[in-house]
């Protein structure tokens, strides 16, 4: 009795509240239509109310302050001149259509949050009103009783679904840990050149019966970072039952045939002395250099990008009384170079520019056979044909015959710009 008496009191209060506002002029028309003919003191709070009734207030605030201005506007003199009139009017009438249209904006608005606010309080009635027909005629121990039994049975229904889902992981676990699900199926090797996927899988130690859980990363990048080869090593494992191996590899500039032995030598100038895998085709062959050139001709293939340096086959030292420094390079595509160890690093770079240059047939070799001369600029050099009285050791350039200059002067035309650019870059 105490609750509904305070209630009708808090409603009355509001009401007269609501009057003296609307004797004062703050309220619009709209407001004194929410507190006669919509009749909703029954249905809202007096929260509810005082809310809606101070939204309306600053709308109507608003609305008086524009008016305000529009007569403001109105009233502007006429006696300047005929033309500050025409457009003082102008100006008045947008205003009007202006605020005509905020206006209008404002009571959808205002009509959009009294309906979404008395849908909210209706909800909210009807749940009170469920809540207090479920309990309707009950004295306020058995009430007080029921609460606790629908309350344990919501904590039961939560336990319930805790344990399930902890039951339902241990089994998925148990599933992977005794099922051939966890075991190591597949293994992907990337990053591998000169070591064999057949080496790297014999360093990991993957066995039939190895586990995902079991296995030891650490162990087997130890064991695969003791080939000399191998920089380094990531090893990754993927659910369910993958394992993936990214190698990184010490580049190999070259290779030294030792007592028919072939010996790498990678990145660093470090020989692999004790090496016995297979290296064939991994870097060009070092023939003859020994001592300082050994070392300057593996500084200059150290500077080589991996691409040029697998288009060498073999480099072999061929110094001469005016050039102590001279190099042949047979390169893979059967053509022959001639170069400085001190500028080859720089001018062969250019190479795969010049080769497709020259004048070939349909079977891919040259029209005029000879070798591009990279000690002094860029040159293409034809051979000398043998004859009766020259030997293969003596060949020279042939430069007295008008055709192999024609040949010489049409494929040199081609090398021009490449030429510049190298003596520009040197």
């Amino acid at each position: 009795m105490d609750d509904n008496k305070r209630k009708n009191e808090r409603k009355l209060r509001a009401i007269k509240r609501a009057e003296k506002r609307s004797n004062r002029g703050l309220d619009s028309t709209e407001d004194n239509a929410f507190n006669k003919k919509n009749d909703l003191s029954d249905d809202l709070t007096y929260d509810d109310e005082e809310r809606y009734k101070i939204h309306r207030k600053q709308d109507g605030v608003e609305g008086h302050q524009e008016d305000r201005k529009d007569k403001d506007d109105t009233k502007m003199p006429h006696s300047i001149n005929n033309k500050k009139s025409d457009s003082q009017t102008t100006k008045t009438s947008q205003n009007h259509t202006e605020s005509d249209s905020k206006k209008q904006r404002k009571e959808n608005n205002n009509k959009l949050s009294f309906s979404s606010l008395k849908n909210f309080n209706s909800q909210r009635k009807s749940k009170k009103q469920e809540k207090q027909d479920k309990y309707e005629g009950m004295s306020l121990q058995e009430k007080r009783e029921q609460q606790r039994i629908e309350r344990r049975k919501r904590q039961k229904q939560i336990q319930y679904t805790v344990i399930t889902i902890l039951v339902l992981l241990i089994l998925l676990f148990l599933i992977y840990m005794f099922t051939p699900l966890s075991r190591i199926a597949h293994i992907n090797i990337t990053g591998n050149k000169n070591v064999s996927n057949s080496q790297i899988k014999k360093a990991l130690d993957i066995k039939d019966n190895s586990r995902m859980y079991t296995y030891s990363k650490k162990k087997s990048i130890n064991n695969l970072e003791k080939n000399d080869l191998i920089k380094n090593v990531e090893i990754d494992k993927q659910l369910p039952n993958i394992i993936n191996v990214k190698v990184t590899e010490n580049e190999v500039v070259g290779i030294v045939k030792e007592k028919n032995k072939y010996v790498p030598i990678i990145e660093g100038n470090k020989e692999l002395k004790n090496y016995n895998g297979d290296i064939a085709g991994s870097g060009p062959i070092l023939d003859d250099f020994k001592g300082d050139d050994k070392d300057n001709i593996i500084k200059a293939l150290s500077n080589m990008s991996s691409d040029i340096r697998d288009m060498i086959s073999e480099i072999k030292y061929a110094p001469e009384q005016n050039n102590q420094n001279r190099i042949l390079l047979f390169m893979k595509d059967d053509m022959q170079v001639v170069g400085n160890i001190d500028t080859i690093a720089k001018k062969i770079q250019y190479y795969p520019q010049m080769s497709q240059s020259l004048s070939r047939d349909d079977s891919g070799n040259l029209k005029t056979r000879g070798y591009i001369d990279l000690s002094v600029g860029a040159s293409f050099i034809p051979y000398e044909e043998n004859n009766g009285s020259d030997s293969k050791s003596d060949q020279n350039v042939r430069q007295k015959s008008q055709e192999e200059i024609d040949a010489k002067d049409e494929l040199q035309s081609a090398l021009n710009k490449i030429n510049e650019q190298s003596d520009s870059n040197n």
